[in-house]
């Protein structure tokens, strides 16, 4: 019983990783072994069921192993706080099929994943196994995104084992950015100690050359927007400026890489490099609101003064609207203005409206139910940035965007 009790907690802490287990209240129900193949390296793969000792869930958890021509494969990597002392390793967290060769590439990561972990490449060639370092990960920075080719924009976190074969660029953590078809990876310079990224994998783009990122920044001390530029294994960053006037956007996680595109572009240099410019004839975007996360609010930024007017209007305008009396509270003496729409109550900000009575009981597809309360926020929303879009209300507008919302 004792001996069986550890290999339960044995299995566990090798598969699960970053996910928790509760041996105490799980009982083990099947373990599943099979094994796939890329040239002379095997993968093993364990899937343990798990279901709780009331029988009322299930679980699966998965472990992984390599094999080369038939003995474990060890892995000579890095460990330490600063990954500078020399080890042996058969433990991998993650295996990403990579590259579009016959056999595959396999980049795995070993070492501890939420503090500093390494990212190898496994290439077979000529009969050999090379396994090179491609990647230093401190702080447990170890997703794996990918930039360019088949499921460009996808993220992967802790334990994974899937193939990204047609992906051509994937970045490591927010260290590395690792190129498949040459087996190169170049270190991304750390960020000036005044700029920080707020979005980083959405907002990176990379220089056609591949030798070259720019990214989302912005400066410490006043938040301003920016973007950094830097050659990858470099470690100088230069700035280009955003106007947020010109080059419209309403919150920081709004920006990404086609909106970076749309405003600069890679220019050839007379250095051989591509180097990123601001397009000197962009059409500005159409300026957009925002709806408030897990609230029917609908909120314009970048609005100089109090709107109040406007979006009164706004919503007197709005077919089936009725306005309702004002309320003023006794001490402030602050007025309060709304409609009732579709028997709902919507009360106007000064930049903006939102549905009150929101979390309130309510019957399923009455006036209340929260699902019909976020369709007409949406509709309102999108109605007045139809207005915007036509011109009608340029003067409500400032250079900086409001990124408090």
């Amino acid at each position: 019983m004792a001996n069986n009790r550890l290999s339960r907690w044995a299995g566990c802490l090798v598969s699960t990783l970053l996910v928790g287990c509760a041996i105490s209240s799980e009982q083990t129900e099947a373990l599943v072994e099979r094994s796939e193949r890329y040239g002379d390296i095997e993968v093993t793969i364990q899937t343990r069921k798990m279901r709780s000792a009331n029988y009322d869930r299930e679980s699966s958890y998965e472990s992984w192993s390599l094999r080369w021509r038939g003995q474990p494969l060890v892995i000579d990597s890095f460990t330490g706080m600063g990954l500078d002392q020399p080890m042996r390793t058969e433990a991998v967290h993650a295996i990403f099929a990579v590259g579009d060769g016959a056999v595959p590439d396999l980049l795995v990561l070993v070492g501890d994943p939420n503090n500093a972990s390494v990212f190898h490449v496994l290439h077979q060639e000529a009969g050999q196994l090379l396994a090179p370092v491609v990647c230093k990960s401190f702080g447990g920075e170890n997703e794996v995104r990918v930039l360019a080719g088949l499921g460009a924009g996808t993220a992967y976190h802790g334990p994974n084992y899937r193939s990204l074969t047609g992906a051509r660029q994937l970045l490591l953590g927010n260290a590395c950015v690792y190129d498949t078809a040459t087996r190169r990876a170049g270190a991304i310079p750390r960020l000036p100690f005044d700029l920080f990224a707020p979005y980083a994998p959405r907002a990176i783009v990379f220089s056609p050359d591949g030798r070259s990122l720019a990214r989302l920044a912005a400066t410490d001390h006043d938040q301003q927007p920016v973007l950094a530029v830097a050659e990858l294994g470099g470690q100088d960053w230069r700035r280009l400026p955003i106007d947020p006037a010109r080059m419209r956007f309403a919150r920081f996680e709004d920006i990404d890489a086609d909106w970076i595109l749309h405003h600069f572009e890679w220019r050839l240099g007379k250095d051989g490099l591509d180097h990123l410019a601001e397009r000197p004839d962009f059409k500005p975007m159409p300026r957009r609101g925002i709806y408030v996360v897990n609230s029917p609010e609908f909120r314009m930024p970048n609005v100089t003064t109090d709107q109040t007017e406007a979006f009164t209007a706004f919503l007197a305008r709005f077919p089936g609207a009725k306005r309702k009396p004002d309320f003023r509270m006794e001490y402030s003496q602050q007025v309060t203005r709304s409609f009732a729409i579709e028997g709902e109550d919507v009360v106007v900000l000064a930049d903006g409206f939102y549905v009150a009575g929101f979390g309130l009981a309510y019957w399923p597809d009455q006036p209340g139910d929260p699902k019909l309360q976020k369709a007409l926020i949406h509709r309102l929303g999108d109605a007045f940035e139809a207005e915007v879009s036509k011109g009608m209300h340029e003067t409500m507008f400032g250079a900086a965007p409001d990124t408090d919302h």
